[in-house]
């Protein structure tokens, strides 16, 4: 673990995630699970801002996070309900999603206000999803000193990350390998970290002219992938802030990705 703490927040993605098939359902979200992953990586300065809904599934939210002694004061109790998705798993473990899938509802709505901007300020990383409807403001507003992250996830086009690449740091998606020559063009045109994750064919970074690559940590057996970016990118940001070395960072995020390969959701309950 490393010394001297830095403040982290998580811009505003909270979610529950229904199984349907098992009848099961689990907190998430790329914000939630983000936030999350940190605190496991021994940061103590964590920060989510976001809303969620007046319901059953707001209040699991809130006790998540609260387990983790993750700071909530700017989370807000929406008209809306609380976003959700449903999630399928393969035979292989890896999830699928059906076209009626996500429900935004709170996420949907939900804008940062003034002072929820002034309390972004001094935080050191700033990680968000694409989709997220602050984008565009968050990287007008963003200070040149702070480390902004961004997850394009794996439904978001090469032409939408060039649009908004400017004032991103590291620019996270879900790759896939037919990508990844224009993924290394981009990176080289733009100057920009840029980092694919690519499940069990490992994870590759674009930096400075250069590719690296980092094979996927085997594990005895999946259960369920959901989260395994948001741990990745959590682990490598981190790892990145503090020593800036490509190839620490990719084994980081591998390591911390392969972890949650082992139970069913983004986050494991913890266990009083």
């Amino acid at each position: 673990m490393h010394n001297n703490p830095i403040k982290i927040t998580a811009l505003t993605s909270f979610c529950v995630d229904f199984f349907p098939e098992i009848g099961t359902t689990y907190v998430g979200g790329n914000s939630l699970n983000f936030a999350t992953q940190c605190r496991i990586l021994g940061q103590p300065n964590i920060s989510v801002i976001g809303a969620i809904g007046k319901d059953t599934f707001g209040d699991l939210i809130q006790q998540h996070l609260h387990s983790y002694t993750i700071n909530t004061s700017r989370v807000y109790a929406s008209g809306e309900p609380t976003a959700s998705n449903k999630i399928f798993i393969d035979k292989n473990g890896d999830r699928f999603f059906k076209e009626d899938s996500w429900n935004g509802g709170a996420f949907d709505t939900f804008r940062l206000s003034e002072n929820d901007w002034d309390s972004v300020r001094n935080s050191q990383i700033i990680a968000m999803p694409a989709g997220d409807p602050n984008l565009i403001e968050l990287l007008d507003r963003r200070h040149p000193d702070q480390l902004v992250v961004i997850d394009f996830l794996d439904y978001l086009g090469l032409d939408y990350i060039e649009k908004h690449i400017d004032n991103i740091d590291i620019v996270f998606l879900s790759g896939k390998e037919n990508q990844l020559n224009d993924l290394f063009e981009l990176s080289v045109k733009k100057q920009t970290l840029i980092v694919p994750t690519m499940g069990a064919k490992g994870s590759i970074a674009f930096f400075e002219n250069k590719r690296y690559f980092q094979k996927a940590i085997e594990v005895d057996k999946i259960i369920d992938t959901t989260g395994c970016g948001d741990a990745f990118q959590a682990a490598f940001s981190i790892e990145w802030f503090y020593t800036k070395d490509i190839k620490k960072s990719l084994y980081a995020g591998a390591f911390a990705a392969s972890k949650v390969l082992s139970f069913l959701g983004g986050v494991q309950k913890i266990i009083n």
